[in-house]
C-alpha cells in the first residue's frame, strides 16, 4: 500500500539497457503505482498534510459566503449557508418536515415545522429564552424566560388567553376571552383577586394574623368569630349554639350577650320544642328602638315578664288599644277585675 509521495522519486523507472517492450512495461507500472499513491493521498487529506502557514493562506482565500446544498436521490435536502454575520442550516425531507437553525454572534434560533402546518420555535441570546408553538388553527403557546422573569401563554384561535407571569415579587394568574376577564395576583404582602364571578369549593377559613378570632365557611354554615367595629363574636361552647358578642376586644372582653338557639321546649312538635334566644348578660340593658312603626307578632301564644314590672307606655294623646275575643288581667277578665279592685264600673 502507497505509503507517501516519496515513493514516486524512490520508485521512479530505470530505463537504460532495456528493449523498447520492457520499458512500455516498466513505465506502465510506475503509472499505476502513481494512480494509486494519489487515490491514496487524496482519500488522506487534511489538516496534517499542511504547515501552519499553508493552512492560514487557505483560510484567507475564502473570502466570500458559503453555499452548500447536498440532495439524495429520494429528494432530502440539505443546505449551508455561512456569512460573515451569520450561519444558517436547513434539514428538508421528502414529507415536508423542515428544521432550520440561524446562529449570530448574539443569538440563536432553531425552528422545526411538518406538513400540517405545525411549527415550534426556540429563540436564545444573552438576556432571555422563548420558545413558541403553533398550529395550523392557529393555536399558540409561547414561554419567556429572563433573568427578572418568566411569563407563559396560551392562546386559541377564538381568543381565550391564559397567562402566567412571574417575577421576584409577585405571580400573576389570568384568563381571558376577550370581554370577561379573571386575574389573581399573588405579593409578598397581599393576595388581589378579581373575577365577574368567583366559586369556593370546600370549607374556607378567615384568620385575622393580629387578633384572635377567625370565620369558617362550609358550605351554608358559617362559624364565626372575630371583630366587627369594636365588637368581637365569640362562637358558643357546650350543647348549645349561636354566639356571644363581646364588647372592646380581646384584651377587655367584656360578654355583652349574644344569640342563643337550644331544644329546651317543653313541646315535642318542632314549633315548641326549638328556641331562639337574644340576651344581655347581667348589668346590660336592652332596647329594641325603631325610627317608624314596630309591630311584634307570634303565630302562638307570647309571654311578656320582667322581674320588677311592665310599663306600657304610649306618648301625647295616642290610646293604647288591647284587643282580643277577651281581655284578662291575672287570669280574670277585664270587667270582673275591675270590679274586684275598684268596686264596680263608673
Amino acid at each position: 500500500m502507497p505509503s507517501n509521495l516519496l515513493n514516486a522519486d524512490i520508485n521512479f523507472p530505470n530505463l537504460q539497457g532495456k528493449s523498447t517492450e520492457e520499458k512500455f512495461g516498466t513505465i506502465t507500472n510506475y503509472l499505476y503505482m502513481l494512480l494509486e499513491q494519489l487515490r491514496y493521498s487524496m482519500a488522506n487529506l487534511g489538516v496534517s498534510n499542511f504547515n501552519e502557514a499553508e493552512i492560514e493562506n487557505l483560510a484567507n482565500i475564502i473570502t466570500e459566503p458559503v453555499y452548500i446544498q447536498l440532495k439524495d436521490q429520494e429528494g432530502n435536502l440539505l443546505s449551508l449557508t455561512a456569512e460573515m454575520d451569520n450561519v444558517t442550516s436547513r434539514v428538508t425531507d421528502v414529507e415536508g418536515n423542515v428544521t432550520t437553525l440561524q446562529q449570530t454572534s448574539s443569538s440563536m434560533m432553531t425552528s422545526i415545522s411538518n406538513l400540517e402546518g405545525d411549527v415550534s420555535t426556540l429563540q436564545q441570546t444573552a438576556g432571555s429564552l422563548t420558545s413558541r408553538i403553533t398550529d395550523a388553527e392557529g393555536n399558540i403557546s409561547s414561554l419567556t424566560q429572563t433573568v427578572n422573569g418568566f411569563e407563559s401563554e396560551i392562546s386559541s384561535v377564538e381568543g381565550t388567553v391564559s397567562s402566567l407571569t412571574q417575577t421576584v415579587n409577585s405571580i400573576s394568574l389570568g384568563v381571558s376571552n376577550g370581554s370577561t376577564g379573571s386575574t389573581i395576583t399573588l405579593y409578598k404582602n397581599g393576595i388581589a383577586a378579581s373575577s365577574q364571578y368567583i366559586q369556593f369549593t370546600g370549607m374556607v377559613t378567615f384568620s385575622d394574623l393580629s387578633t384572635e378570632g377567625q370565620t369558617s365557611i362550609n358550605g351554608g354554615n358559617i362559624t364565626a368569630g372575630g371583630t366587627i367595629e369594636g365588637v368581637t363574636l365569640k362562637s358558643l361552647s357546650g350543647s348549645d349554639s349561636g354566639f356571644e358578642v363581646c364588647y372592646g376586644n380581646k384584651y377587655s372582653n367584656i360578654q355583652v350577650g349574644g344569640i342563643r338557639y337550644d331544644e329546651g321546649g317543653s313541646g315535642s312538635s318542632s314549633e315548641a320544642k326549638y328556641r331562639m334566644f337574644i340576651y344581655t348578660n347581667s348589668g346590660w340593658a336592652m332596647k329594641i328602638d325603631s325610627g317608624a312603626g314596630m309591630s311584634i307578632e307570634s303565630a302562638a301564644n307570647m309571654y311578656i315578664s320582667a322581674d320588677q314590672g311592665v310599663i306600657i307606655n304610649s306618648t301625647s294623646s295616642y290610646n293604647i288599644d288591647l284587643r282580643g275575643a277577651g281581655v284578662l288581667i291575672n287570669s280574670l277578665p277585664l270587667e270582673q277585675y275591675i270590679q274586684n279592685v275598684v268596686g264596680g264600673l263608673t
